[in-house]
């Protein structure tokens, strides 16, 4: 009978008792020391279903590549949804659980971690890294806020950060009781369509906050894609992009389930979810030609031909949340209408009359801080110009007497007395309503062009006009982010080198306070514009009578920039 040990186990030939339980030792350790390793690995993994974070760069770009193919199917998909049936919205859609949901496993932290366990916090300074220098901290108070505990951890520190940050560039001036949208987050328990698409707001934010600690060159071709690549090189970053992708995924799924069982009872919420698809495309940094802003413009729109404004009011938990949503929803209508198809300013204009005392009523609040009179010639602006690219010369020569009749109207709307009624930030408001104004006369300008030639302005005069105005607001004023709109359109009007320069430079501040992704857009569209006049004025030489007669704003459109600049 050979040899055992005191736990049964035999001895091989010729070892001693000693020799065996020291190997045995060793052995254990070894074991011990693989478990630990095996364990840290899981916790630098961002998601189980995704590959490990610790990529190459054609790997990553071949996973974020699956991730947006797979998002074109779903928004053409979407786009059959968009017909909202009748339902009922408080049913809970049957997904599989995971680690987003309210009631997810228990130790879904340990393996779905933030970007904080991943090591680095927004507003660690001492990150260690060279590259990029992230800004802001979380709130721990509310990271500890009893309506967060049925959430994982990744989910709460991600709600924490909407509160914290993203709510703040979503009002003009962030204020206790004066932030509506804050009040969306307990509804995150009751609504997962709502948690999710939350969760990939401020997940794609997040990673937005990670910038080089250099100057971005303004001779870039392409200053997003380079700030992109740079942000693939970190990994929690990446970690970030990640989580945001696969949280509005799963938004999606949920989005499906919600409008099949839509009625009025739920529409408040679906249209607010759909606000926030609308946001995460603004805030995306690689958006690569996507329009899914259109087809979720639609689908709010479509939402929003179920409520019933008195019912609505009565039954709504925050009048000022809805207003806010609507307001927010119509301004999108109306800026987009200006960049991409005017059918979207045709579809919205049988809501105006009903939504005109909503704007009016956020004026105080309104991120864009811009007059709804203003909105309303914009949008109005828009209409003929599909009107008359839809119906020929005839109707051509009445809308440009109408614009004309919309220039002047604009030019006698007192700016000082609209922002003094508002009581706050009477100065700042102001300048930014009259940088709207100039904006908007020169968008009227370009969308018929007949109105041009029978102007009484001079868009040059405009142009210095809208310059003005913007100068008078600083990186610190908290309105500074609401001029990004008016800033292209001045831009794309120029040819002055130097103010072309200062359009571009006031984009990228903007960029550094407000980190959303729509400012590249708006900085490609603007070069693609300078491009063009440059060699248009080449080609034409000394003849100053067609020196500036490109319609910028018609060449974009025949280029496919159809995007929404806010």
């Amino acid at each position: 009978m050979p040899l055992q040990d005191e736990e049964g186990h035999g001895f091989r030939h010729g070892r001693t008792f000693h020799q065996h339980k020291h190997e045995q030792q060793h052995h254990h350790h070894q074991q011990q020391q693989e478990r630990q390793h095996q364990q840290l690995q899981l916790q630098l993994q961002p998601r189980r279903v995704h590959p490990p974070l610790l990529l190459d760069q054609q790997q990553y770009q071949h996973c974020h590549q699956q991730e947006q193919q797979q998002q074109q199917q779903q928004r053409h998909e979407q786009q059959r949804h968009y017909t909202v049936p009748i339902g009922f919205l408080n049913q809970q859609p049957q997904l599989p659980r995971n680690p987003g949901s309210a009631g997810a496993v228990s130790d879904a932290a340990s393996w779905y971690p933030s970007p904080s366990s991943a090591g680095v916090t927004p507003g660690d300074a001492a990150s260690g890294r060279d590259y990029f220098a992230p800004r802001g901290r979380v709130s721990l108070n509310t990271l500890t806020d009893p309506v967060f505990q049925d959430l994982d951890r990744t989910s709460r520190y991600y709600l924490a950060h909407f509160a914290d940050h993203v709510c703040k560039d979503l009002v003009a001036r962030d204020g206790p009781g004066n932030n509506p949208f804050r009040e969306l987050i307990p509804l995150t328990t009751r609504h997962p369509l709502l948690l999710h698409i939350l969760v990939a707001t401020s997940a794609i934010h997040w990673s937005n906050l990670f910038r080089p600690i250099t100057t971005i060159p303004t001779g870039l071709t392409d200053p997003g894609g380079y700030l992109a690549q740079l942000r693939a090189k970190d990994l929690v970053s990446r970690a970030a992009l990640i989580d945001a992708l696969t949280a509005k995924q799963t938004a999606m799924l949920h989005l499906r389930q919600v409008l099949d069982t839509l009625d009025p009872a739920g529409s408040e919420v679906a249209l607010a979810a759909m606000h926030f698809f609308i946001r995460f495309d603004l805030i995306d940094l690689e958006r690569n030609g996507d329009k899914g802003w259109l087809t979720h413009l639609d689908g709010a729109r479509s939402i929003l031909a179920l409520l019933s404004p008195a019912a609505a009011a009565a039954s709504s938990s925050s009048r000022m949340l809805r207003d806010c949503v609507i307001a927010d929803c119509f301004i999108y209508h109306a800026l987009g209408s200006t960049l991409a198809s005017g059918a979207l300013a045709a579809r919205i204009a049988r809501y105006a009359v009903e939504v005109l005392p909503v704007l009016e009523r956020v004026e105080t609040n309104s991120y864009l801080s811009c007059p709804a009179a203003v909105l309303q010639v914009i949008l109005r602006a828009s209409e003929f110009s599909y009107e008359s690219e839809s119906f020929g010369t005839t109707l051509t020569l009445g809308a440009a007497e109408e614009a004309l009749e919309l220039i002047r109207n604009l030019r006698a709307f007192d700016m000082d007395a609209w922002a003094a009624k508002l009581r706050t930030d009477v100065l700042s408001r102001a300048h930014v309503a009259s940088a709207h104004r100039g904006a908007a006369c020169l968008y009227v300008l370009q969308a018929l062009p007949l109105a041009r030639a029978a102007s009484p302005v001079d868009p040059d005069s405009l142009v210095d006009e809208i310059l003005m105005h913007l100068s008078q607001l600083d990186e610190g004023d908290p309105y500074f982010k609401a001029t990004s709109w008016p800033t292209f359109i001045a831009g794309a009007e120029t040819r002055d080198p130097d103010k072309r320069m200062w359009t571009l430079k006031r984009l990228l501040s903007i960029w550094k306070i407000c980190s959303w992704g729509y400012i590249f857009t708006a900085i490609e569209m603007l070069k693609t514009t300078w491009d063009m006049q440059d060699r248009h004025d080449a080609a034409v030489g000394g003849n100053g009578a067609l020196r500036g007669s490109v319609n910028w704003l018609k060449d974009l459109k025949a280029m496919g920039f159809d995007y929404l600049i806010v």
